[in-house]
């Protein structure tokens, strides 16, 4: 079953994301699912370079909700991906519920992990305090709108590099955890 870290940028129009954002970046990038090491590049489709709809299309050939053992994401709060992805899918013609990408694709979503390596709050349980992660993705809307492309595909790469490198030192320290249950 391969796995994939997988993240996207939106273009928030205002504090809190909405479904009509337009999805900026998909990004992609095969990891070894027992040392989490990178097993490819990291793949970032950019809408400026086509279109969202393209990116969208693009993705959905590559991600296959129907086949879900064929692409198992890796990633933190995937509940947003899955959320933004079904949405707008759904605007450019693909219906994939949202049952389908939550609840019968398998993923790995280490937010669980985070609340409980900070002390099991909530609050201040992001990948920052455990990365070195210095800025969320707050100023992509206005790097897109000064089309600062090279800033937004740098907080990309910095992004998922941080969250590789933070995904391979939990496969490393909770073995136990990720070994399969024997029957």
């Amino acid at each position: 079953m391969p796995e994939y870290y997988l993240d996207i940028e939106t273009n928030a129009t205002g504090p809190k994301p909405d479904i009509n954002d337009e999805i900026l970046t998909i990004q992609f990038q095969r990891l070894g699912s027992v040392s989490g090491q990178k097993e490819g590049d990291l793949t970032i489709l950019k809408s400026w370079e086509s279109s969202e709809e393209e990116v969208l299309k693009k993705f959905y050939s590559i991600f296959q909700p129907i086949k879900p053992f064929e692409f198992i994401p890796i990633g933190m709060n995937l509940n947003f991906e899955f959320f933004m992805l079904q949405n707008r899918w759904k605007k450019f013609g693909h219906q994939v519920p949202l049952k389908t990408l939550i609840y019968d694709h398998p993923h790995i979503d280490i937010k669980t992990i985070l609340v409980i390596l900070n002390g099991g709050s909530f609050k201040g349980a992001n990948l920052g305090k455990f990365t070195g992660k210095t800025y969320n993705g707050d100023k992509i809307p206005e790097w897109y709108a000064n089309k600062d492309y090279a800033a937004i595909e740098k907080y990309v790469q910095d992004e998922a590099d941080g969250f590789i490198k933070f995904y391979q030192r939990l496969k490393e320290r909770i073995p136990v955890a990720l070994q399969p249950t024997k029957t």
